[in-house]
């Protein structure tokens, strides 16, 4: 009997050995422990938490149109089997120093990773679990594109700050057709976009991808759950309270000068009638490395914290990340059917907010969390696309003296001033750092 217990324990041992090996070409190295496939546990695994995504270009190649599909950090699975793939390149395959060719590669099946602004190689590594000492250069990285190739039974990934490039090749006929193959099933209706670099527009300062509306699009009406504008839902505002409290039913309550306060010993929720709620932790956070705050951890705390409000019912996507020794700020946006929102200036001074949903963030601990109380509905409206991001940058050229100014980015978002019915998308076009808005 003690010899079968042995047997049966060494042929376990083999099965698991087989396995790990096996993994350890698609999974995040960092993240294999003797018993990961039994229990995940929680790591801050590209799967869920890549940090700074804006979105992804998925091209199914013949220089057609793309799709692109804006990160909704709330939601990241659509993406699993792409960040296999470059963990897996980057961890196993050969490195050269590169070009990218935009023509070329939109001739090819791609997806391109979109970030909101350049990310840390140390960060991309931890956010992908990729081995130490891979990834090196370059020191900032601001977009990452995978291609697998089926004709040379290769897997390629290009790492990019926009003017050095690294390329891993992994020769791997299976994930060459693994990546063809999710290249072909992802399927997305809306959103389509071109290349600026591969179709030949030279007025933007690195590749865009310039969004293709649709002929008409609806409108979307912005409300507040907790408010019709005269009264005060008290039961509604207190459910979306209670999210931030471990025992909801020790916290107390008041209302002094039109301010709703929510507390316990650790948390305190607030609602002013500008709608904007926020709450603040007296709890601090240990999680600091030897750099000073990990990034990552303090995104994966983000996230974590924006599932606790029960009162986001849109897509929440990333805008911008700022950072010191202290502290990680970031800022979020709502975004609708996958075109993204953005405050009025108007808005943002009467809020005294940069974005929609603000949270500051100290060793893997919220200390500060500020969100604009709305929920995006589609309209009843329908908005006849009459302009296209030509015209719209002209026309934003043409209160220039300086014509030769090239932009920085453009995109299609809904402009919100509050409480509104009906809002139109608008063109979004940002020159030297500042928003210009053109109608559609």
């Amino acid at each position: 009997m003690k010899n079968f217990g042995k047997n049966l324990l060494i042929a376990f041992l083999m099965i698991l050995a087989i396995y790990q090996t096996t993994e350890l070409w698609f999974d995040e190295v960092s993240s294999h422990n003797f018993f990961s496939f039994i229990s995940s546990g929680s790591t801050l695994s590209s799967r869920a938490r890549l940090c700074g995504l804006d979105g992804i270009v998925v091209n199914r190649g013949e220089n057609k149109t793309a799709v692109f599909h804006r990160e909704s950090v709330l939601d990241t699975q659509y993406r699993e089997e792409f960040d296999k793939l470059v963990t897996a390149a980057v961890n196993k395959g050969e490195v050269k120093a590169g070009q990218i060719d935009w023509t070329h590669i939109f001739n090819n099946k791609c997806v391109v990773y979109s970030f909101v602004q350049p990310i840390s190689a140390q960060e991309i590594r931890r956010g992908f679990g990729i081995s130490k000492g891979r990834l090196t250069e370059p020191k900032q990285v601001s977009m990452i594109l995978l291609v697998p190739n089926k004709t040379e039974n290769v897997v390629q990934a290009y790492v990019s700050d926009n003017e050095k490039t690294m390329i891993y090749s992994l020769k791997r006929a299976d994930l060459a057709q693994k990546g063809t193959d999710a290249i072909g099933k992802f399927s997305e209706q809306a959103n389509n976009c071109i290349s600026s670099r591969a179709s030949g527009f030279n007025i933007f300062i690195k590749n865009i991808f310039i969004p293709l509306p649709q002929e008409s699009i609806n409108t979307i009406n912005v409300t507040n759950p907790v408010t019709d504008g005269v009264t005060i839902d008290t039961k509604a505002l207190e459910n979306i309270a209670d999210g931030f409290f471990e025992n909801p039913a020790v916290k107390w309550s008041s209302v002094i000068n039109g301010v709703y306060s929510y507390s316990d010993e650790e948390n305190v929720v607030k609602y002013n009638l500008k709608g904007v709620l926020e709450y603040s932790g007296y709890v601090s956070g240990s999680g600091e490395d030897e750099q000073g705050q990990n990034v990552v951890q303090n995104y994966s705390a983000a996230l974590d914290f924006l599932k606790k409000d029960k009162g986001i019912k849109n897509d929440v996507v990333l805008k911008k990340i700022t950072e010191n020794t202290e502290r990680t700020q970031f800022f979020f946006d709502y975004a609708i059917n996958g075109v993204e929102t953005a405050m009025s200036d108007e808005l943002k001074q009467g809020l005294e907010m940069h974005a929609a949903i603000e949270m500051t963030v100290s060793r893997g601990s919220v200390v500060k969390y500020r969100r604009y109380l709305c929920v995006l509905e589609q309209g009843y409206g329908r908005q006849t696309l009459t302009g296209d991001f030509v015209s719209a940058v002209d026309n934003v050229y043409n209160s220039f003296d300086n014509n030769d100014v090239l932009v920085d980015d453009i995109d299609l978002a809904y402009k919100i001033n509050g409480r509104q019915s009906n809002v139109p998308v608008c063109w979004q076009i940002v020159i030297d750092n500042k928003t210009y808005w053109e109608a559609a």
